[in-house]
């Protein structure tokens, strides 16, 4: 494939969002990806790619039917309830086609443990829609942490109810806020995002202790509210709020270091350094408290993030044809979705656990609260 070459690729689910990229690529607004397939179920969906896509475009009512096909893509565009997403994966990556698949990489750690293996053997390209990586703001905080603004981390606390969500969303779909659907809810939903972001700045913790007050809003049996508490190494000390049933707009991360603070609300970043290193000063000065420590305070206000779903899929482009670096590795899926299952592990079993988690062990307690669920 040589570098004026587009990647052809294929569409897999046509939802909303399925749906939406498939314009963005009948339009050529991705101009290194071309869309030569699309394979969807119901007769409305395939009614819509047949009025709306360009007849060059191949339809398939099952992935069976496109993944008979391989000849006619080099990546697939994976879109369907999160269940789905892993064995598609896979498969696409056994007939060595490069995957962009949405949030979450499945349900389940063990399935995208699964699906990460498939990827390293297909020597293919695996990226994941985590496109909040895109946002001004979040681009500063992640330059201000490598820049060691903070110093040495000691705390860090995230308080998020933006994604606010009523009973008709809940229900517009049969798989949604499910544990045989979805996994989960508002964490393995909504959360993933921020997870992704939260990792991305902070890596992984050693320990999750999960509280989680299951249908706290909604009579089912998943989560539109969790708290966590993590734990790092050096004795970082982590709480993460994540609510979707409050109405109030709330969006605020705190970073904490010994040489400043990182307070993000919304778009807007206010800064505050230290004159020494607080450590150090708690050491040296010969008074009872902050009064020979001086702090400067700094705001910047970042500019209200685009939709980034564009930049994402020629980001993909790229990386198959020239191989620029992905925006957000498939990897990383697997990184927040173990953080979403280490949160479920320890309100399920009401104690903290320790990461990595044993993907088997989580496994059968999915299956159990499947099981029980559809009863």
């Amino acid at each position: 494939m040589n570098q004026s070459t587009k990647v052809r690729i294929a569409l897999i689910g046509v939802g909303s969002m399925g749906k939406k990229y498939a314009m963005m690529l009948e339009m050529g607004k991705i101009s290194n990806l071309t869309l030569t397939a699309v394979c969807c179920r119901s007769q409305e969906n395939q009614n819509w790619v047949m009025e709306n896509l360009s007849g060059s475009v191949s339809l398939y009512r099952s992935s069976e039917e496109l993944f008979a096909h391989p000849e006619e893509y080099d990546a697939v565009l994976i879109v369907t309830p999160h269940k789905k997403h892993p064995e598609l994966a896979i498969r696409a990556f056994e007939l060595k086609k490069h995957v962009f698949c949405d949030k979450p990489a499945g349900i389940s750690l063990l399935d995208a443990q699964k699906m990460e293996q498939a990827h390293k053997e297909s020597g293919c390209k695996y990226a994941m829609m985590f496109h909040n990586r895109t946002y001004p703001v979040l681009k500063k905080v992640k330059q201000l942490l490598e820049d060691g603004f903070v110093g040495e981390l000691k705390r860090i606390q995230l308080v998020n109810t933006i994604y606010y969500r009523t009973e008709f969303y809940h229900h517009s779909s049969d798989w949604r806020s499910s544990w045989h659907g979805e996994g989960g809810g508002a964490l393995i939903n909504q959360g993933q995002h921020i997870l992704d972001y939260w990792q991305w700045f902070f890596g992984m913790p050693n320990t999750i202790y999960a509280s989680i007050p299951f249908g706290k809003y909604n009579s089912f049996a998943v989560d539109d509210e969790a708290t966590l508490l993590m734990e790092y190494p050096n004795k970082v000390t982590a709480t993460f709020i994540l609510s979707t049933g409050e109405i109030p707009r709330e969006e605020i991360l705190t970073i904490v270091g010994t040489k400043g603070r990182i307070q993000v609300t919304g778009n807007e970043i206010e800064l505050t350094s230290y004159s020494r290193d607080s450590i150090q000063y708690g050491k040296d000065a010969k008074t009872n408290s902050r009064e020979e420590i001086q702090q400067t305070k700094e705001l910047f206000i970042c500019n209200e993030p685009k939709e980034s779903y564009e930049q994402m899929l020629l980001n993909f482009g790229d990386a198959i044809l020239r191989g620029k670096p992905l925006i957000a590795p498939g990897e990383d899926g697997t990184k927040a979705l173990e953080l979403t299952n280490a949160a479920y592990f320890s309100a399920f079993l009401g104690e903290r656990v320790s990461l990595p988690i044993d993907s088997y062990e989580y496994e059968k307690l999915l299956e159990n609260k499947i099981e029980n669920e559809n009863i």
